[in-house]
């Protein structure tokens, strides 16, 4: 077991050029990927290579694909790899538990002899410096309410807007909330639920692979909420780690599978959230009376009336909405006011020693472990 236990990343999505790598099996790739080349380079076929329901049995194995893409003077053909890293270093397959930096060389020499096993053979170099065309950053918390009673209240608030996302989600009876945006979503659901969800039915669980054999009894009354940022192009890989405050490194698999990266990603996403969880918070009380507490406070009056009045117009249009409104008149007068929101405590929050209970959760960033001894194994 490695030292450093800071969580890194989950699903990842790697592009390899062929050029890189040996087919050993072409037959296991449907249809068979010399049509690639027969069609010069046609962008609408793709040859997939899945593993066998016995191999399933056995390991967890990445999805393969195998397409074409056009270029100046031809075209080249890429090796897409698909998988979990938690779920492919675990044994049975799972992501509740996680992993961490000094994992990376185990999921380097796993993913490599389950390629191998899968008629194609990349070296560890080339897997290092692999593209990644997709990533998902998270955290698994361990949480004292029922994940619902969270995703219900934050349902209420106007998260959207936040986000910039264009359709917000809330599905399997409030087991998970949504947040779509064009190569970018922000999800938050019941971990456990929708494992128990994919068992069944897989296209109604957030990931169809997260039907996994997971002991549920041994976990007793223990529940986890998982925020997870999915991040679908390399152009909002790039925006999500500057968002975080980062500098961009070139997109290999190597540099992403960061635990500094994931934990920085997921605070900037959570607190956006939380922000506007506070806004909503904030616009419930009466008017008047969070204008006295204000006074109370020793805010002056102007200062007090003008916070009152940005708490009611953000209830209504959100914080994006009005900075396209103000223009140029969005002024560091008002930024100063968007900071004294975020200092004053909402009343009645009832929730907020759990919610700070999930902040603090991604800002340690430690990994969940069930049990030791569970590793895959090099067989």
């Amino acid at each position: 077991m490695s030292t450093n236990n800071k969580n890194v990343c989950d699903t990842c999505v790697l592009l390899v050029d062929y050029t890189d790598i040996t087919i050993t099996e072409l037959g296991r790739f449907k249809p068979n990927p010399q049509i690639l080349w027969d069609m010069q380079g046609a962008e609408a076929v793709t040859c997939y290579n899945f593993a066998t329901r016995e191999e399933q049995q056995q390991h967890y194995y990445p999805r393969l694909s195998l397409s074409s893409v056009l270029r100046h003077g031809g075209f080249s053909v890429k090796l897409k790899i698909e998988f979990s890293t938690p779920k492919l270093l675990h044994f049975p397959p799972n992501n509740l538990e996680e992993v961490c930096d000094a994992d990376f060389e185990d999921v380097i020499s796993i993913l490599a002899l389950r390629l191998h096993e899968m008629g194609v053979d990349a070296s560890s170099q080339v897997l290092r410096s692999a593209q990644v065309v997709r990533i998902d950053f998270g955290k698994n918390v361990l949480v004292k309410v029922a994940p619902c009673v969270i995703l219900q209240y934050l349902n209420k608030a106007d998260i959207s807007r936040r986000l910039d996302c264009t359709k917000v989600s809330y599905r399997n009876e409030g087991h998970s909330l949504h947040f779509l945006a064009r190569h970018r979503n922000v999800v938050i659901y019941d971990k456990l639920k929708d494992i128990q969800k994919a068992r069944y039915c897989k296209s109604r669980a957030v990931s169809s692979e997260n039907a996994q054999t997971i002991d549920m009894a041994a976990l007793g009354s223990s529940q986890y909420l998982r925020v997870e940022i999915q991040l679908g192009n390399s152009e909002n890989i790039r925006q999500a780690i500057s968002k975080a405050g980062l500098p961009v490194p070139e997109l290999t698999f190597q540099n992403l599978f960061s635990s500094q990266i994931c934990r920085a990603i997921t605070l900037v996403y959570w607190n956006e959230i939380l922000a506007a969880v506070r806004y909503q918070q904030l616009s419930e009380e009466n008017s008047a009376d969070l204008f006295k507490r204000l006074l109370d406070a020793k805010y002056k009056f102007l200062k007090a009336l003008q916070l009152v009045g940005l708490v009611t117009i953000l209830k209504t249009m959100g914080k994006r909405e009005l900075r396209l409104h103000a223009g140029n008149s969005f002024s560091p007068a008002i930024y100063e006011l968007f900071r004294l929101i975020n200092r004053l405590e909402p009343q009645n929050n009832w929730l907020q020693p759990d919610l700070d209970g999930i902040t603090a959760a991604i800002n340690e960033n430690q990994i969940i472990t069930l049990t030791k001894g569970n590793r895959d194994g090099f067989c």
